[in-house]
C-alpha cells in the first residue's frame, strides 16, 4: 500500500476534479503490476495496474492494493469494479473508502461477487493524499492552503511593502513546487500593486501552470501589470458586481476571465467566490497574500492547510505588514491552532506545515 501511495503522489495537481489514486498488484509476495491515475480522462489506477501485467494468467489469485475504493459507475471510463472482476484478481485491499456517493459502494459490489476485501490499510496516509478531493466532496468548495514567507516575528513585508527576500532560494524553490500542485494561486490587488508578480510556476520541466486569481473588488488593477504578459487565459479576476464595465470588457479582450462576486464591506465575499471557483473546476487554491487576504480567509474559517516559511530575521513591526491581517481575538483560546504539524528546513529557513482546527 505504501508503494501505491507513492505512485498516486506522482499525479498530485493533475487529476482535478478526480482523486489521486495508485494501485499495486501482488502475486506470491511479488509485485507483478502497478499503475496510477495520471490525469482526468485517462484510465483509473486499477485499470492501469491490470494493463501493466503482460501475462494476464498471473492475475488469477492475485491481490490488488489500491489507495481509494474502486469506483462503481460509468463516467469518462468504465467502472473499476468491472475491470477487477474480469481480471481474475480475488482479493482487494483498500486504504480509504470513497467519500463520493456517486462512485462509492465498490467494495460492496466486489464482496457480492466473491472478492475478498479489506479496508483501512494506511488510511491516514491515504486521507492526507486526497485531502483536496475529500474537501471538494464534503464542503463543495475548493481546498484552500495559505502560504506565507515571514520573519521570525511574523512579518511578511517591511515598511512600504518590501518583502524581497525574506526567505532563501531553496525555500522559494519549494514555494514554486507548491504552486505546481495546486489548481490556482490567489492574491489580493494590493499584492499586485506592490510586487507586480507573475504568479507562475518556474520549475524546470513543469509545463502545467496554475490559474492565477486576483481579488479586486473595484477593478483597480493596471492593464499593464506583468501578470497579463503571460498565460492570459489562466487569469481569473474576482470583482464586485458594480465594477467598471468598460474595464471588464478590456480585460476579457485580453483573454482574462472576470468572476463577478457579492461584496461585503468593500471586499469580495469569499463564500460566494468559493462557489463560483468550484463551478469552474478550481479544486485547490494556494493563497499567497497579502496580509488582509490572509486575514479574510482565516476569519471566514476557510483555511484548510498552512505552509508557513520563516526566515532567520528579526524585524521591527511598526509600519510593517503581519502575516494575518485581521482583528486579534480577546483570548488565545479563540484562535485556531495548527494540528498535524510538520517542520522542515530549507537552507536556513524553516517551513511549518499544519492544518488549522476550530478555535475553542
Amino acid at each position: 500500500m505504501s508503494r501505491a501511495i507513492q505512485l498516486a503522489k506522482k499525479a498530485i495537481g493533475k487529476t482535478c476534479p478526480n482523486p489521486v489514486v495508485g494501485a499495486v498488484i501482488v502475486k506470491d509476495g511479488e509485485i507483478i503490476g502497478e499503475g496510477y491515475h495520471r490525469k482526468v480522462g485517462l484510465s483509473h489506477a486499477e485499470a492501469e495496474a491490470i494493463k501493466s501485467v503482460k501475462d494476464k494468467t498471473k492475475l488469477l489469485g492475485s491481490t490488488m492494493y489500491v489507495t481509494l475504493e474502486p469506483c462503481n459507475h460509468y463516467g469518462r471510463t468504465p467502472p473499476c469494479t468491472l475491470a477487477i472482476l474480469n481480471s481474475g484478481i480475488n482479493r482487494v485491499v483498500v486504504a480509504l473508502e470513497d467519500p463520493n456517493p456517486r462512485s462509492s459502494h465498490g467494495i460492496d459490489v466486489l464482496k457480492q461477487k466473491g472478492i475478498e476485501t479489506k479496508i483501512g490499510v494506511l488510511e491516514k496516509e491515504a486521507r492526507e493524499l486526497n485531502e483536496v478531493f475529500i474537501t471538494n466532496i464534503d464542503k463543495k468548495r475548493p481546498f484552500y492552503a495559505l502560504k506565507a514567507a515571514m520573519t521570525l516575528n511574523g512579518l511578511i513585508a517591511v515598511r512600504g511593502g518590501n518583502s524581497q527576500w525574506i526567505t532563501g532560494e531553496k525555500a522559494r524553490l519549494h514555494a514554486h513546487f507548491l504552486r505546481s500542485n495546486y489548481t490556482a494561486v490567489l492574491v489580493g490587488i494590493n499584492t499586485v500593486h506592490m510586487d507586480d508578480p507573475l504568479l507562475t510556476c518556474r520549475l524546470k520541466g513543469k509545463t502545467r501552470q496554475p490559474f492565477r486569481i486576483i481579488l479586486d473588488t473595484f477593478l483597480k488593477i493596471s492593464l499593464s501589470s506583468k501578470i497579463f504578459s503571460i498565460y492570459p487565459r489562466k487569469i481569473l479576476i474576482a470583482c464586485g458586481k458594480e465594477a467598471d464595465s468598460d474595464k471588464q470588457r478590456k480585460m476579457r479582450a485580453m483573454s482574462a476571465k472576470i468572476i463577478k462576486c457579492k461584496a461585503k464591506d468593500g471586499r469580495i465575499d469569499l463564500h460566494d467566490l468559493s462557489q463560483k471557483l468550484f463551478s469552474l473546476n478550481i479544486c485547490s487554491v494556494l493563497i499567497e497574500g497579502g496580509s488582509l487576504v490572509h486575514g479574510s480567509f482565516v476569519k471566514e474559517g476557510l483555511v484548510d492547510k498552512c505552509f508557513l516559511f520563516y526566515g532567520p530575521i528579526l524585524c521591527g513591526s511598526h509600519g510593517a505588514f503581519n502575516a494575518i491581517g485581521c482583528d486579534a481575538p480577546n483570548s488565545l483560546s479563540q484562535a485556531p491552532r495548527l494540528t498535524d504539524i510538520k517542520c522542515r528546513m530549507f537552507g536556513e529557513d524553516i517551513l511549518v506545515e499544519g492544518k488549522p482546527c476550530s478555535a475553542g
